[in-house]
Protein backbone atom coordinates (compact mmCIF):
# COMPACT_ATOMS: atom_id res chain seq x y z
CA UNK A 1 0.00 0.00 0.00
CA UNK A 2 0.64 3.78 -0.73
CA UNK A 3 0.22 6.43 1.68
CA UNK A 4 0.48 9.96 0.08
CA UNK A 5 -0.23 12.43 3.30
CA UNK A 6 0.05 15.81 4.08
CA UNK A 7 -1.24 16.69 0.57
CA UNK A 8 -4.77 19.12 -0.33
CA UNK A 9 -7.25 16.60 -1.37
CA UNK A 10 -9.30 17.83 -4.12
CA UNK A 11 -11.85 17.19 -5.85
CA UNK A 12 -15.01 18.99 -7.25
CA UNK A 13 -17.19 18.79 -4.07
CA UNK A 14 -14.60 19.49 -1.53
CA UNK A 15 -11.36 19.88 -0.44
CA UNK A 16 -9.33 18.09 2.35
CA UNK A 17 -6.12 20.22 3.80
CA UNK A 18 -3.59 18.28 5.07
CA UNK A 19 -5.09 15.12 4.01
CA UNK A 20 -4.14 11.33 3.87
CA UNK A 21 -4.78 8.93 0.62
CA UNK A 22 -4.05 5.91 1.08
CA UNK A 23 -3.64 3.46 -2.40
CA UNK A 24 -4.36 0.03 -1.89
CA UNK A 25 -3.19 -1.88 -4.97
CA UNK A 26 -5.10 -0.21 -8.01
CA UNK A 27 -8.65 1.02 -5.91
CA UNK A 28 -8.43 4.02 -3.20
CA UNK A 29 -8.62 2.33 0.20
CA UNK A 30 -8.66 5.68 2.08
CA UNK A 31 -9.39 9.05 1.51
CA UNK A 32 -10.09 11.72 4.34
CA UNK A 33 -8.14 13.78 6.66
CA UNK A 34 -5.38 12.79 8.78
CA UNK A 35 -7.09 12.18 12.18
CA UNK A 36 -9.43 9.61 10.85
CA UNK A 37 -6.92 7.88 8.46
CA UNK A 38 -5.84 4.25 9.65
CA UNK A 39 -3.21 4.38 12.38
CA UNK A 40 -0.84 1.81 11.06
CA UNK A 41 -0.37 -0.85 8.29
CA UNK A 42 2.33 -2.19 6.41
CA UNK A 43 3.05 0.40 3.93
CA UNK A 44 5.01 -0.04 1.21
CA UNK A 45 5.79 3.80 0.67
CA UNK A 46 4.78 7.11 3.20
CA UNK A 47 4.94 10.46 0.86
CA UNK A 48 4.56 13.79 2.58
CA UNK A 49 3.47 16.04 0.21
CA UNK A 50 3.04 19.83 1.92
CA UNK A 51 2.19 22.18 -0.75
CA UNK A 52 0.95 19.69 -3.30
CA UNK A 53 -2.78 19.19 -4.35
CA UNK A 54 -3.84 15.79 -5.25
CA UNK A 55 -6.77 14.78 -7.89
CA UNK A 56 -8.05 12.29 -9.75
CA UNK A 57 -6.62 11.50 -12.86
CA UNK A 58 -7.97 13.82 -15.71
CA UNK A 59 -9.82 12.14 -18.68
CA UNK A 60 -9.36 12.93 -21.71
CA UNK A 61 -12.90 11.89 -23.35
CA UNK A 62 -12.04 12.00 -26.73
CA UNK A 63 -9.12 11.34 -29.07
CA UNK A 64 -7.18 10.55 -32.13
CA UNK A 65 -3.85 10.15 -30.46
CA UNK A 66 -1.78 8.90 -33.80
CA UNK A 67 -2.63 12.59 -34.77
CA UNK A 68 0.26 13.83 -32.89
CA UNK A 69 2.36 13.47 -35.94
CA UNK A 70 0.73 16.05 -37.76
CA UNK A 71 0.48 18.23 -35.58
CA UNK A 72 1.20 21.89 -36.87
CA UNK A 73 0.75 20.35 -40.70
CA UNK A 74 -2.12 22.32 -41.62
CA UNK A 75 -2.77 25.43 -39.47
CA UNK A 76 -5.41 28.35 -40.12
CA UNK A 77 -7.51 25.79 -41.85
CA UNK A 78 -11.63 25.39 -41.45
CA UNK A 79 -12.70 21.72 -40.40
CA UNK A 80 -13.60 20.45 -43.73
CA UNK A 81 -10.94 21.29 -46.13
CA UNK A 82 -8.50 20.51 -43.04
CA UNK A 83 -9.86 16.68 -43.31
CA UNK A 84 -9.83 16.41 -46.95
CA UNK A 85 -7.24 18.51 -48.37
CA UNK A 86 -4.81 18.22 -45.76
CA UNK A 87 -5.44 15.51 -43.17
CA UNK A 88 -7.09 12.85 -44.96
CA UNK A 89 -4.03 12.76 -47.11
CA UNK A 90 -1.15 12.82 -44.92
CA UNK A 91 -3.13 9.92 -42.91
CA UNK A 92 -3.30 8.13 -46.36
CA UNK A 93 0.55 7.37 -46.13
CA UNK A 94 0.32 6.49 -42.49
CA UNK A 95 1.01 2.46 -41.96
CA UNK A 96 0.22 0.76 -38.46
CA UNK A 97 3.62 1.02 -37.25
CA UNK A 98 3.53 4.82 -37.80
CA UNK A 99 0.09 4.76 -35.79
CA UNK A 100 1.91 3.05 -32.92
CA UNK A 101 4.75 5.53 -32.70
CA UNK A 102 2.14 8.56 -33.05
CA UNK A 103 0.05 7.12 -30.22
CA UNK A 104 3.47 6.30 -28.18
CA UNK A 105 4.56 9.91 -28.50
CA UNK A 106 1.23 11.99 -27.67
CA UNK A 107 0.85 9.37 -24.61
CA UNK A 108 4.10 11.12 -23.40
CA UNK A 109 2.68 14.12 -23.28
CA UNK A 110 -0.70 13.26 -22.00
CA UNK A 111 0.44 11.11 -19.08
CA UNK A 112 3.21 13.99 -18.05
CA UNK A 113 -0.21 16.01 -18.19
CA UNK A 114 -1.88 14.13 -15.45
CA UNK A 115 -4.13 12.20 -18.17
CA UNK A 116 -4.78 8.74 -16.80
CA UNK A 117 -7.64 7.00 -19.15
CA UNK A 118 -8.25 8.44 -23.02
CA UNK A 119 -11.28 7.70 -25.50
CA UNK A 120 -9.43 7.34 -28.71
CA UNK A 121 -10.76 6.92 -31.94
CA UNK A 122 -8.32 6.19 -35.03
CA UNK A 123 -7.11 3.00 -37.42
CA UNK A 124 -4.70 0.06 -36.59
CA UNK A 125 -6.49 -0.13 -33.16
CA UNK A 126 -4.16 -2.94 -32.44
CA UNK A 127 -1.24 -0.71 -31.96
CA UNK A 128 -3.08 1.71 -29.97
CA UNK A 129 -3.96 -0.69 -27.66
CA UNK A 130 -0.52 -1.80 -27.58
CA UNK A 131 0.71 1.69 -26.61
CA UNK A 132 -1.92 2.29 -24.00
CA UNK A 133 -0.50 -0.97 -22.11
CA UNK A 134 2.86 -0.02 -22.43
CA UNK A 135 1.73 3.38 -20.89
CA UNK A 136 0.20 2.15 -17.82
CA UNK A 137 -2.60 4.09 -18.14
CA UNK A 138 -6.55 3.15 -18.90
CA UNK A 139 -8.18 3.83 -21.93
CA UNK A 140 -11.39 3.21 -24.23
CA UNK A 141 -10.45 2.41 -27.71
CA UNK A 142 -12.35 2.28 -31.05
CA UNK A 143 -11.74 1.48 -34.46
CA UNK A 144 -12.94 4.72 -36.68
CA UNK A 145 -15.69 3.69 -39.48
CA UNK A 146 -16.60 5.19 -42.37
CA UNK A 147 -19.24 4.20 -43.91
CA UNK A 148 -19.04 5.33 -47.19
CA UNK A 149 -16.32 3.84 -47.81
CA UNK A 150 -17.16 0.63 -46.15
CA UNK A 151 -19.45 -1.10 -48.66
CA UNK A 152 -18.37 -4.40 -47.88
CA UNK A 153 -18.01 -3.65 -44.32
CA UNK A 154 -14.75 -4.79 -43.24
CA UNK A 155 -14.47 -1.65 -41.14
CA UNK A 156 -17.13 -2.83 -38.92
CA UNK A 157 -15.95 -6.47 -38.78
CA UNK A 158 -12.27 -4.94 -37.71
CA UNK A 159 -14.50 -2.75 -35.09
CA UNK A 160 -16.27 -5.77 -33.81
CA UNK A 161 -12.77 -7.90 -33.70
CA UNK A 162 -11.11 -5.35 -31.97
CA UNK A 163 -13.82 -5.18 -28.97
CA UNK A 164 -14.26 -9.10 -29.15
CA UNK A 165 -9.72 -9.33 -29.08
CA UNK A 166 -9.14 -5.85 -26.46
CA UNK A 167 -12.45 -5.81 -24.09
CA UNK A 168 -11.43 -5.66 -20.32
CA UNK A 169 -7.37 -6.15 -21.37
CA UNK A 170 -4.63 -5.29 -19.05
CA UNK A 171 -6.85 -6.07 -16.23
CA UNK A 172 -9.26 -4.54 -17.56
CA UNK A 173 -7.54 -1.17 -18.08
CA UNK A 174 -9.06 -1.33 -21.65
CA UNK A 175 -12.38 -1.04 -22.96
CA UNK A 176 -13.92 -1.07 -26.35
CA UNK A 177 -15.93 0.90 -28.24
CA UNK A 178 -17.52 0.98 -31.75
CA UNK A 179 -16.97 4.20 -33.62
CA UNK A 180 -19.41 5.43 -36.44
CA UNK A 181 -17.40 8.49 -37.51
CA UNK A 182 -19.80 10.99 -38.30
CA UNK A 183 -23.74 11.11 -39.55
CA UNK A 184 -21.83 13.12 -42.37
CA UNK A 185 -19.29 9.92 -42.97
CA UNK A 186 -21.64 7.22 -42.12
CA UNK A 187 -25.08 6.85 -43.92
CA UNK A 188 -28.33 5.49 -41.62
CA UNK A 189 -28.85 2.19 -43.08
CA UNK A 190 -24.84 2.13 -41.72
CA UNK A 191 -25.86 3.70 -38.38
CA UNK A 192 -28.35 0.63 -37.89
CA UNK A 193 -25.80 -1.89 -38.55
CA UNK A 194 -23.30 -0.82 -36.27
CA UNK A 195 -26.31 0.19 -33.40
CA UNK A 196 -26.94 -3.67 -33.74
CA UNK A 197 -23.85 -5.11 -33.47
CA UNK A 198 -23.06 -2.40 -30.09
CA UNK A 199 -26.21 -4.00 -28.76
CA UNK A 200 -25.15 -7.68 -29.16
CA UNK A 201 -22.16 -6.83 -27.60
CA UNK A 202 -23.24 -4.58 -24.68
CA UNK A 203 -20.78 -1.80 -26.41
CA UNK A 204 -20.52 1.61 -25.67
CA UNK A 205 -20.47 3.93 -29.25
CA UNK A 206 -18.25 6.92 -29.71
CA UNK A 207 -19.16 9.23 -32.38
CA UNK A 208 -18.52 13.15 -33.84
CA UNK A 209 -21.92 14.60 -33.36
CA UNK A 210 -23.17 18.28 -34.24
CA UNK A 211 -19.79 19.46 -34.83
CA UNK A 212 -20.44 22.32 -37.22
CA UNK A 213 -23.28 24.55 -37.98
CA UNK A 214 -23.13 22.72 -41.78
CA UNK A 215 -23.35 19.72 -40.06
CA UNK A 216 -26.53 20.45 -38.53
CA UNK A 217 -28.34 22.03 -40.81
CA UNK A 218 -27.85 19.19 -43.16
CA UNK A 219 -29.81 16.76 -41.36
CA UNK A 220 -32.30 19.74 -40.43
CA UNK A 221 -32.81 20.00 -44.26
CA UNK A 222 -33.38 15.97 -44.42
CA UNK A 223 -35.98 15.90 -42.21
CA UNK A 224 -34.03 14.87 -38.92
CA UNK A 225 -31.71 16.16 -36.14
CA UNK A 226 -28.31 15.44 -34.61
CA UNK A 227 -30.21 13.80 -31.42
CA UNK A 228 -33.25 12.21 -33.57
CA UNK A 229 -29.82 10.13 -35.58
CA UNK A 230 -28.88 8.39 -32.46
CA UNK A 231 -32.46 7.47 -31.46
CA UNK A 232 -33.82 6.35 -34.95
CA UNK A 233 -30.62 4.47 -35.70
CA UNK A 234 -30.92 2.65 -32.31
CA UNK A 235 -27.03 3.48 -31.38
CA UNK A 236 -28.89 4.37 -28.06
CA UNK A 237 -29.37 1.39 -27.07
CA UNK A 238 -25.73 1.23 -25.56
CA UNK A 239 -24.19 4.13 -23.96
CA UNK A 240 -23.05 6.41 -26.73
CA UNK A 241 -19.93 9.83 -26.02
CA UNK A 242 -21.06 12.47 -28.79
CA UNK A 243 -17.90 14.13 -29.57
CA UNK A 244 -18.44 18.06 -29.76
CA UNK A 245 -21.87 18.48 -29.58
CA UNK A 246 -21.34 21.88 -30.45
CA UNK A 247 -24.50 22.79 -33.04
CA UNK A 248 -27.26 21.02 -31.28
CA UNK A 249 -30.85 21.24 -33.03
CA UNK A 250 -33.70 22.67 -31.03
CA UNK A 251 -35.24 20.07 -28.66
CA UNK A 252 -31.72 17.84 -29.09
CA UNK A 253 -30.44 18.82 -25.58
CA UNK A 254 -33.43 17.85 -23.61
CA UNK A 255 -33.90 14.66 -25.89
CA UNK A 256 -30.11 14.07 -25.02
CA UNK A 257 -30.49 14.68 -20.98
CA UNK A 258 -33.33 11.52 -21.60
CA UNK A 259 -30.82 9.27 -23.10
CA UNK A 260 -27.36 7.12 -21.79
CA UNK A 261 -25.50 9.76 -23.67
CA UNK A 262 -22.32 11.60 -22.57
CA UNK A 263 -20.58 14.81 -24.46
CA UNK A 264 -17.25 15.44 -24.86
CA UNK A 265 -16.39 19.09 -24.98
CA UNK A 266 -13.20 19.77 -27.17
CA UNK A 267 -12.45 23.24 -26.69
CA UNK A 268 -9.29 23.70 -27.81
CA UNK A 269 -10.05 22.41 -31.23
CA UNK A 270 -13.26 23.93 -31.79
CA UNK A 271 -11.70 27.38 -31.23
CA UNK A 272 -8.66 26.64 -32.98
CA UNK A 273 -10.83 24.90 -36.46
CA UNK A 274 -13.32 28.06 -36.13
CA UNK A 275 -16.33 25.50 -35.49
CA UNK A 276 -18.42 27.91 -32.15
CA UNK A 277 -18.96 27.25 -29.10
CA UNK A 278 -20.85 24.43 -27.43
CA UNK A 279 -23.67 24.88 -25.17
CA UNK A 280 -21.84 23.12 -22.06
CA UNK A 281 -23.72 25.11 -19.45
CA UNK A 282 -27.19 24.47 -21.30
CA UNK A 283 -25.82 20.85 -21.52
CA UNK A 284 -25.21 20.58 -17.84
CA UNK A 285 -27.81 22.65 -16.37
CA UNK A 286 -30.15 19.62 -18.34
CA UNK A 287 -28.25 16.67 -16.62
CA UNK A 288 -26.28 15.55 -19.81
CA UNK A 289 -22.66 14.45 -18.69
CA UNK A 290 -19.82 16.48 -20.01
CA UNK A 291 -16.57 15.54 -19.99
CA UNK A 292 -13.64 18.07 -21.82
CA UNK A 293 -11.30 15.81 -24.39
CA UNK A 294 -8.58 17.18 -26.26
CA UNK A 295 -9.14 15.83 -29.74
CA UNK A 296 -6.00 15.24 -31.81
CA UNK A 297 -2.46 17.25 -31.95
CA UNK A 298 -3.70 17.92 -35.31
CA UNK A 299 -6.06 20.31 -34.50
CA UNK A 300 -5.98 21.02 -31.30
CA UNK A 301 -2.10 20.66 -30.94
CA UNK A 302 -1.58 20.43 -27.51
CA UNK A 303 -3.10 17.59 -25.12
CA UNK A 304 -2.82 19.67 -22.12
CA UNK A 305 -6.06 19.28 -19.91
CA UNK A 306 -4.82 21.87 -17.83
CA UNK A 307 -5.46 24.13 -21.07
CA UNK A 308 -8.33 22.85 -22.07
CA UNK A 309 -10.09 23.42 -18.46
CA UNK A 310 -8.98 27.36 -18.87
CA UNK A 311 -10.39 27.03 -22.30
CA UNK A 312 -13.67 25.45 -21.15
CA UNK A 313 -14.48 28.13 -18.47
CA UNK A 314 -13.31 31.02 -21.03
CA UNK A 315 -15.73 29.62 -23.41
CA UNK A 316 -18.59 29.53 -21.30
CA UNK A 317 -17.76 32.46 -19.51
CA UNK A 318 -17.53 34.73 -22.51
CA UNK A 319 -20.51 33.20 -24.51
CA UNK A 320 -23.24 33.18 -21.32
CA UNK A 321 -21.71 36.85 -20.34
CA UNK A 322 -21.48 35.58 -17.01
CA UNK A 323 -18.11 35.21 -14.82
CA UNK A 324 -19.99 32.09 -13.37
CA UNK A 325 -21.39 30.10 -15.97
CA UNK A 326 -18.44 27.85 -15.69
CA UNK A 327 -16.85 28.37 -12.15
CA UNK A 328 -13.41 26.42 -11.19
CA UNK A 329 -14.79 23.50 -9.29
CA UNK A 330 -17.66 23.21 -12.29
CA UNK A 331 -14.61 22.57 -15.15
CA UNK A 332 -12.33 20.16 -12.51
CA UNK A 333 -15.62 17.81 -12.57
CA UNK A 334 -15.81 17.94 -16.08
CA UNK A 335 -12.09 16.81 -16.48
CA UNK A 336 -12.57 13.90 -13.99
CA UNK A 337 -15.92 12.93 -12.68
CA UNK A 338 -18.13 14.21 -14.73
CA UNK A 339 -15.00 13.10 -18.12
CA UNK A 340 -15.25 9.62 -16.70
CA UNK A 341 -19.62 9.45 -16.37
CA UNK A 342 -19.27 10.91 -19.83
CA UNK A 343 -17.24 7.81 -21.27
CA UNK A 344 -19.90 5.13 -18.75
CA UNK A 345 -16.62 4.73 -16.74
CA UNK A 346 -18.12 4.93 -13.05
CA UNK A 347 -15.51 3.54 -11.10
CA UNK A 348 -13.24 6.41 -11.85
CA UNK A 349 -12.66 10.19 -11.27
CA UNK A 350 -13.02 10.29 -7.49
CA UNK A 351 -11.13 10.15 -4.76
CA UNK A 352 -13.39 8.23 -2.87
CA UNK A 353 -12.65 4.51 -1.43
CA UNK A 354 -13.18 1.96 -3.41
CA UNK A 355 -12.71 4.00 -6.31
CA UNK A 356 -9.90 3.07 -9.26
CA UNK A 357 -6.60 4.86 -7.79
CA UNK A 358 -5.82 6.79 -11.03
CA UNK A 359 -5.06 10.36 -9.06
CA UNK A 360 -2.14 12.82 -10.18
CA UNK A 361 0.09 15.14 -7.14
CA UNK A 362 0.35 18.79 -8.49
CA UNK A 363 2.88 21.11 -6.98
CA UNK A 364 1.87 24.15 -6.57
CA UNK A 365 4.94 25.62 -4.73
CA UNK A 366 6.52 27.25 -7.43
CA UNK A 367 6.15 30.96 -8.32
CA UNK A 368 4.32 30.46 -11.86
CA UNK A 369 0.98 29.45 -9.38
CA UNK A 370 1.98 31.01 -5.90
CA UNK A 371 0.24 33.03 -4.35
CA UNK A 372 -2.37 30.39 -3.64
CA UNK A 373 -5.32 31.26 -1.87
CA UNK A 374 -7.86 28.98 -3.37
CA UNK A 375 -6.56 25.65 -4.50
CA UNK A 376 -9.80 25.30 -7.01
CA UNK A 377 -8.16 28.40 -8.68
CA UNK A 378 -4.82 28.02 -8.99
CA UNK A 379 -5.53 24.83 -10.45
CA UNK A 380 -7.88 25.47 -13.35
CA UNK A 381 -7.10 29.10 -14.32
CA UNK A 382 -3.48 29.31 -13.76
CA UNK A 383 -1.78 25.87 -12.88
CA UNK A 384 -0.61 24.33 -16.41
CA UNK A 385 0.97 20.52 -17.31
CA UNK A 386 4.45 21.76 -15.79
CA UNK A 387 2.99 21.69 -12.51
CA UNK A 388 2.24 17.67 -12.33
CA UNK A 389 4.72 16.38 -10.20
CA UNK A 390 3.43 12.32 -10.12
CA UNK A 391 1.42 10.18 -11.72
CA UNK A 392 -0.65 7.16 -10.19
CA UNK A 393 -2.75 4.90 -12.81
CA UNK A 394 -4.44 1.54 -11.43
CA UNK A 395 -2.19 2.37 -8.07
CA UNK A 396 1.00 1.91 -9.94
CA UNK A 397 3.65 4.89 -10.60
CA UNK A 398 3.92 5.77 -14.09
CA UNK A 399 5.57 9.43 -14.08
CA UNK A 400 7.30 11.61 -11.34
CA UNK A 401 9.03 14.70 -11.40
CA UNK A 402 9.36 14.70 -15.11
CA UNK A 403 10.33 10.99 -16.21
CA UNK A 404 8.32 8.42 -17.47
CA UNK A 405 8.67 5.40 -15.91
CA UNK A 406 7.56 2.82 -17.74
CA UNK A 407 8.49 3.79 -20.98
CA UNK A 408 11.82 5.00 -22.51
CA UNK A 409 11.03 8.49 -23.30
CA UNK A 410 13.50 9.26 -25.63
CA UNK A 411 13.29 6.20 -27.73
CA UNK A 412 9.55 6.95 -28.29
CA UNK A 413 10.23 10.66 -29.09
CA UNK A 414 13.29 9.62 -31.64
CA UNK A 415 10.56 7.01 -33.23
CA UNK A 416 8.22 9.49 -33.33
CA UNK A 417 9.83 11.86 -35.09
CA UNK A 418 11.10 9.51 -37.73
CA UNK A 419 7.81 8.41 -38.19
CA UNK A 420 6.41 12.27 -38.62
CA UNK A 421 9.07 12.94 -41.10
CA UNK A 422 8.62 10.18 -42.98
CA UNK A 423 4.64 10.59 -43.57
CA UNK A 424 4.86 14.09 -43.96
CA UNK A 425 7.90 14.10 -46.74
CA UNK A 426 9.77 16.91 -45.16
CA UNK A 427 12.71 17.48 -42.68
CA UNK A 428 11.85 18.37 -38.96
CA UNK A 429 13.39 21.15 -37.06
Amino acid sequence: MIRLESATLLTPERQIPAGVLVLDGARIAYAGPAADAPPTAPYDEVLSLPGRVIIPGFVNTHTHLAMQLLRGCADDVPLMPWLEEHVWPIEARMTAEDILQGTRLALLEAVAAGVTCVNDMYGSMDRVAEAIGEAGIRGMITQGLIGVQDPERESLRRGVALYERWQGTFNGRLRVALGPHAPYTCPPDYLREVADYATALHAPVHIHLAETRGETEELLRQGTTPSEVLTRSGLTREHVVAAHAVFPAEGDIERLAGLDVGVAHCPVSNLKLGCGFAPTRRLREAGVPVGIGSDGAASANVLDPFLSMKAAAWIAKGTAEDAAALTAPDVLRMATREGALALGWPELGALEPGYLADVVVVDLRGYAVQPVFDPFSALVYTATAQQVERVYASGRLVYQEGRHLLVDAGEVLASGRAAAARIAGQPLL
